[in-house]
């Protein structure tokens, strides 16, 4: 059953976009791609052994570019939770009290300065995830019947109706099940309007080397799924795969670095979003936009430039990166210049409410230990005596130094937004 997102008692559907021509900004609605966005993003409270969000943050920071850029695409669905995590819980509250109120508060003032954002944003959870059990793809099935997977079913659909580019953020399961659906059904007409556009299911310059391409984290989430999609793209011109790999951390993100007006984000919602959800290291991590920078001709690379059989050696790779870092500072810019008019909706979320989605304490897979504070903050960190062991201040993410302690667990207090958040360390 086909669950949208509820608001004032609405069924969240996708707007008719109007055509304008009087921006510069503005993409007549015969221009705009069609795109279905596979995001594995989850509610970054709902956190693994350790601390960290189940699934990376970089989907909420792409999610909320992708927003205040929605004028540009027509969106046919954002399905998200699309992922192979076990234990999930429902991320919809998290969606509608953060994604729904931001956008459908500063969209009639994105709408007023650069005509042709929708007036709502069909979000759908994934099928693929039941109750927190996850199911991956089974190369064993036909997938002939696709009754109990709704949003794999309704992504076929809306492919029979054009073309459409199906934006993979995590594991490509459901893109593999859709194009198994379609081989084996004979909806030919449907595979050839589906063009794949991912994330890092493959590289050779980060977590990937030229000997190990697919040893990264959206390949090896659902390898099967992703090694199917790949060998399909080779051997089957029907299939199309365009493999993005890290050009959108390493291009997109790493351009980002140092953006001098980066706190001007903060005064409108979906900026907030953008500028708060993760900002390691003194950058937006909008890490999977480069799937949707991609389909716009003023940054970076365009989609005609790369391959649609799934390959890509390291020359492209560089050469992609080093596209999108050159032009980087620009998309910035278009995003703040979207952000500004935004702002003039007032209100933005509360300090006290970014603290409350976006705040976490955790030990890394790579053994240290961090604070990731969305607002500058100060903690203090105790042991079982309840002495004081660690303090200081953080904004954005810091390493703690746990080398001098010994093995128990931790108190952590922070305080930030005019609130206070308590979390536990144990090593």
């Amino acid at each position: 059953m086909k669950h949208f997102l509820l608001h004032t008692s609405s069924l969240i559907i996708l707007s008719l976009l109007t055509a304008c021509t009087q921006s510069t900004n503005t993409v007549t609605s015969e221009e705009r791609p069609r795109i279905w966005v596979l995001t594995d993003m989850s509610d970054p409270n709902d956190r693994r052994a350790g601390g960290h969000p189940y699934n990376d943050p970089d989907d909420i920071v792409s999610l909320a570019a992708l927003l205040l850029e929605a004028n540009r695409f027509d969106i046919e669905r954002i399905v998200y939770s699309s992922n192979q995590r076990v234990g999930l819980s429902d991320a919809t509250t998290f969606f509608n009290e953060v994604f729904v109120a931001a956008y459908e508060h500063d969209q009639p003032y994105l709408n007023e300065a650069f005509p042709g954002y929708p007036e709502t944003i069909p979000f759908e959870i994934s099928s693929v995830q039941q109750n927190g059990t996850p199911i991956p793809y089974d190369p064993n099935s036909d997938y002939t019947d696709l009754s109990k997977l709704p949003t794999v079913a309704d992504l076929v659909t809306t492919a029979e109706e054009g073309p459409l580019y199906v934006l993979i953020w995590g594991p490509a399961t459901e893109a593999a099940m859709a194009v198994k659906h379609c081989l084996t059904t004979g909806k030919l007409d449907a595979l050839e309007n589906i063009t794949m556009v991912a994330h890092w299911t493959k590289s050779l310059i980060a977590q990937g080397t030229p000997e190990r391409p697919f040893h990264v984290a959206n390949c090896r989430d659902d390898e099967i799924a992703c090694h199917y999609l790949h060998e399909e793209a080779l051997s089957n011109p029907l299939v199309k795969y365009v493999e993005l790999g890290s050009t959108g951390q390493k291009g997109v993100v790493n351009g980002s670095d140092k953006y001098p007006n980066i706190d001007d984000f903060s005064n409108s919602r979906l900026g907030q979003i953008f500028r708060h959800a993760k900002f390691y290291h003194g950058k937006p991590d909008q890490s999977d936009g480069a799937t949707f920078w991609l389909l716009v001709d003023e940054f970076g690379p365009t989609i005609d430039e790369v391959a649609n059989d799934g390959t890509m050696d390291q020359a492209t790779e560089e050469k992609m990166r080093d596209q999108f870092l050159a032009d980087s500072p620009a998309l910035m810019d278009d995003l703040l210049t979207r952000s500004n008019a935004a702002a003039k909706a007032g209100s933005p979320f509360s300090p006290a409410f970014i603290a409350n989605e976006f705040t976490y304490v955790y030990q890394f897979l790579n053994g240290k230990f961090y604070i990731y504070a969305p607002l500058p903050a100060e903690y203090t960190i105790k042991n079982a005596s309840g002495e004081t062991v660690l303090s200081g201040t953080a904004d954005g993410n810091k390493e703690l130094d746990f080398s001098n302690l010994p093995n128990g667990t931790y108190p952590v207090t922070v305080t930030l937004g005019g609130i206070t958040r308590d979390f536990e360390l144990v090593k």
